[in-house]
């Protein structure tokens, strides 16, 4: 019983010392960084759809016109949860011009759906879970995932670890463009 009691003791100490040290800790972790998100916080995009948060982004310019050429607003838009690997306007720039002009020149809107489907998982997938996850099936085509050294891949293509997350889902902005393997002959020339 005195090793009951004295276990309580010792557990109550530790709980009043770490709440007395809080307040102080927190004060100069202020003084020094912007608070960090808590469990439970909404973050300034989780009211607005994927869509919406792509749009008021602005590095997503892009990626926007070809879900909207493809007929898929309402998908980001309505349904869901969805992950999204969203490609960066930088990430467009850089395909080589053919292949670029080909996904995006309205002639081949199959293809199109297919490479936007390719970039996106069901469900809420956070970066953290991309090592237990590892070749998870997106709309279209399996996808590779992996953390490493801190860093966080898609397919080999870096994944920038600020994760957005909407309502009805989470965006992961990439540096590249994500081709699915082509089968069904929907890939154009280029």
């Amino acid at each position: 019983m005195k090793t009951l009691y004295r276990s309580v003791w010792v557990a109550a100490c530790l709980v009043l010392a770490s709440g007395g040290m809080a307040p102080m800790v927190q004060a100069q972790a202020g003084a020094q960084s912007a608070p960090q998100q808590q469990p439970g916080d909404i973050t300034e995009h989780e009211n607005q759809t994927l869509l919406e948060t792509l749009k008021a982004s602005g590095h997503f310019n892009t990626l926007v016109k070809a879900i909207d050429e493809a007929g898929m607003s309402d998908m980001l838009n309505d349904n869901g949860p969805y992950t999204v690997f969203a490609p960066t306007d930088e990430a467009f720039a850089r395909l080589p011009q053919g292949e670029r002009e080909a996904l995006l020149g309205g002639e081949h809107e199959e293809w199109l759906k297919k490479v936007l489907r390719y970039h996106m998982l069901p469900g809420m997938v956070p970066a953290s879970e991309f090592n237990v996850l590892g070749r998870p099936q997106a709309l279209v085509g399996q996808l590779g995932l992996k953390a490493q050294d801190g860093r966080y891949f898609v397919n080999d293509v870096p994944v920038d670890p600020q994760e957005i997350r909407a309502h009805n889902g989470i965006v992961h902005p990439i540096e590249g463009v994500l081709i699915p393997w082509d089968a069904t002959g929907l890939r154009p020339d280029t």
